[in-house]
């Protein structure tokens, strides 16, 4: 008989055991086959599993090997490792015509249980008491389930299914903070969802939250750092979701009034220099208005598009040249434009300028000036910097484009 204690699994994130207060260290790796025999036995526990299933979860890709005798020899290697550990010695491992079953004198729970437990209960809840078993679903969730096992197909079901559940019940969870104007709960949590799964638009609820609180340059510096990944891993733009909710969130998360003074404080640049980094939809409201307040003061305005691109046309530099070059373009440009100008990062090997008071045949000047200064900064990388300058009624080349070689 046993004292009652509890034996706790971990399968979300990673795969642990502790038996009370104490770890049970089990001396093979996570992804030796009497450990994923553990692993499957433990999660279907309640149904076992059969014969045939555990050899073809466990041999299948294999081939020329007797999976019967193979399967006996892997029972008898975990029910020594079990004997290895604090656990009390039983024999866990149960036939019951030709069923395989985990089975202990003590209770067992895992995580992926409680997370089932906690839903259920939650739906049956209202209120705080809701909001509540919906903080502790998600804070069990500590990541993709058994991430050790990548491409076997059980995990990969299991591993979609308590993604989906942890989702739902987090933007339930938000949606409730959010109306008790609990801003930086939200944030919390959806820092933490964005870091496990970046393309996933929990970046978008950060968005609003900061919005709301009020910090306009933070939300700026978000959708800055969103965008760059979106195009640095994905070559894409941030998902259409993300946009629209950048282009409604402003109205509806202004919850407070302020002074004027207030409001010009936030708005304020603190001791800012240089040309103005712009995500692209506040690059499009900039740009409209500079056309139009420069086009009633009969000022100039150009475009400025600068290309990457590799010095061999045979080949295509890789992802990480193009994102290291991308970074010492955007530090060229900070270093060469002026104070009034401004750029946003268009593509994954393109930004944008807008040139304010530059006609279109005096921006080779530019040109030059940011691709001496590329060449400077990027070193021996083999790309290419192209750039051309756009007018309101064509687009003209010149010669600014500079190469830079090993």
């Amino acid at each position: 008989m046993t004292d009652g204690t509890t034996l706790r699994v971990t399968m979300l994130g990673g795969f642990a055991l502790q038996y009370g207060p104490e770890p049970v260290r089990l001396k093979k790796r996570q992804n030796a086959k009497p450990v994923r025999l553990l692993q499957m036995l433990i999660y279907r526990r309640a149904s076992g599993i059969s014969r045939q299933g555990l050899i073809d979860a466990l041999y299948g890709a294999e081939t020329g090997v007797d999976t019967a005798n193979n399967l006996n020899a892997t029972v008898s290697q975990l029910r020594r490792l079990l004997r290895d550990t604090i656990l009390p010695e039983e024999n866990y491992i149960c036939t019951e015509v030709d069923r395989y079953r985990f089975q202990s004198s003590f209770p067992v729970l895992a995580d992926t249980e409680e997370v089932l437990i906690l839903r259920q209960k939650a739906s049956e809840a209202a209120g705080e008491e809701r909001m509540g078993l919906l903080q502790r679903l998600c804070a069990l969730y500590r990541g993709r389930f058994l991430p050790e096992l990548d491409g076997e197909s059980w995990v990969e079901t299991a591993r979609s299914y308590y993604q989906r559940i942890y989702q739902e019940s987090l933007d339930e969870l938000c949606r409730m903070l959010w109306e008790r104007r609990e801003y930086q709960t939200v944030l919390r949590l959806t820092d933490y969802a964005a870091t496990l799964f970046p393309f996933e638009e929990w970046q978008a609820w950060q968005y609003e939250c900061l919005l709301a609180q009020g910090r306009m340059k933070d939300a700026q510096e978000l959708y800055r750092e969103v965008e760059k990944l979106y195009l640095n891993e994905l070559a894409a733009p941030p998902p259409e979701r993300m946009l629209q909710r950048i282009r409604t969130s402003a109205g509806d998360s202004l919850l407070e009034e302020h002074s004027v003074r207030t409001i010009r404080d936030r708005l304020d640049e603190a001791g800012r220099e240089g040309p103005y980094c712009l995500p692209f939809p506040s690059f499009l409201d900039a740009y409209q208005l500079i056309s139009r307040m420069s086009g009633a003061a009969g000022q100039p305005v150009s475009l400025m598009l600068c290309t990457l691109r590799g010095s061999d046309s045979r080949s295509r530099p890789d992802r990480e040249l193009f994102r290291a070059a991308m970074e010492q373009l955007e530090a060229a440009l900070c270093q060469t434009l002026r104070q009034e100008d401004a750029f946003t990062r268009y593509s994954r090997s393109q930004y944008l300028l807008v040139l304010i008071g530059m006609e279109e045949a005096a921006c080779g000047t530019i040109s030059r000036r940011v691709s001496e200064q590329f060449r400077r900064t990027a070193g021996g990388q083999r790309l290419v910097l192209d750039c051309q300058a756009v007018s309101s009624e064509y687009v003209q080349g010149f010669g600014g484009s500079g190469q830079v070689k090993s």
